[in-house]
């Protein structure tokens, strides 16, 4: 759903515009494929909007919602999680603490991608996740233990995700180091670099503080799926 501002109704914008070829659905529901991401959005909340959306949010494989206010009951489906989540937003990034070797990973890297996401939990990332964007990642002695890159995008904005590091390598700037090289490049391209927090997670909020991002407003993050 929209809002007011295009990032309101940022899963919408990016499902229908910049990031169609990713999507799956009709023009009452839409979700990401579920190769990509799990994210998906509904043009309003009418009956017929809800009856699109049960196909895609099946058991198996729930969908999430971002949205600027709570989600009502829908029938035929169940909230298997509601939290609120910050959305910030940057208009300029501080530089990288360190100069170190920082590499564009791409299709062959998917498989080192993926176990740092299971060993350091940062939100959802799929097989085909990567293709939303560009993602870069530091290795020490080949092993991948650091990455950050880009997910959803519409016009102006995009956003900055997978922000994660193996747990025995923390403590170098990583983070840091790896949101200032993405972010920068999303601001010399004339967008905003963007991204969601749980509001829980200070270590988090203060890193992205620090790197210039201040919140722009509060969603929810809503997951769903069909009734048995």
């Amino acid at each position: 759903m929209a809002g007011s501002h295009p990032l309101d109704g940022v899963v919408w914008n990016a499902l229908t515009t910049r990031q169609r070829e990713f999507s799956e659905g009709d023009d009452r529901a839409r979700r990401f494929l579920v190769d990509v991401a799990p994210f998906a959005a509904l043009r309003d909340y009418s009956p017929t909007s809800v009856v699109s959306l049960l196909p895609l949010a099946s058991r198996a494989q729930p969908v999430a919602l971002f949205t600027p206010e709570p989600v009502p009951p829908l029938k035929q489906l169940d909230v298997l999680l509601a939290k609120p989540v910050h959305q910030m937003i940057a208009t300029r990034v501080a530089p990288p603490l360190h100069q170190r070797a920082v590499e564009r990973l791409d299709d062959s890297s998917v498989a080192d991608m993926i176990a740092l996401v299971e060993l350091s939990q940062p939100g959802p990332f799929a097989a085909r996740t990567n293709r939303l964007g560009d993602y870069f990642g530091i290795r020490t002695g080949g092993q991948l233990v650091a990455m950050t890159g880009e997910r959803m995008k519409i016009d102006g904005f995009t956003e900055i995700s997978a922000v994660c590091t193996h747990p025995e390598h923390r403590g170098h700037g990583y983070a840091h180091d790896l949101v200032s090289v993405v972010a920068q490049a999303v601001l010399d391209r004339g967008e905003q670099p963007f991204l969601h927090v749980f509001g829980d997670n200070l270590p988090a909020i203060t890193l992205y503080e620090r790197l210039g991002f201040a919140i722009r407003r509060t969603m929810q993050v809503t997951i769903l799926a069909a009734k048995s």
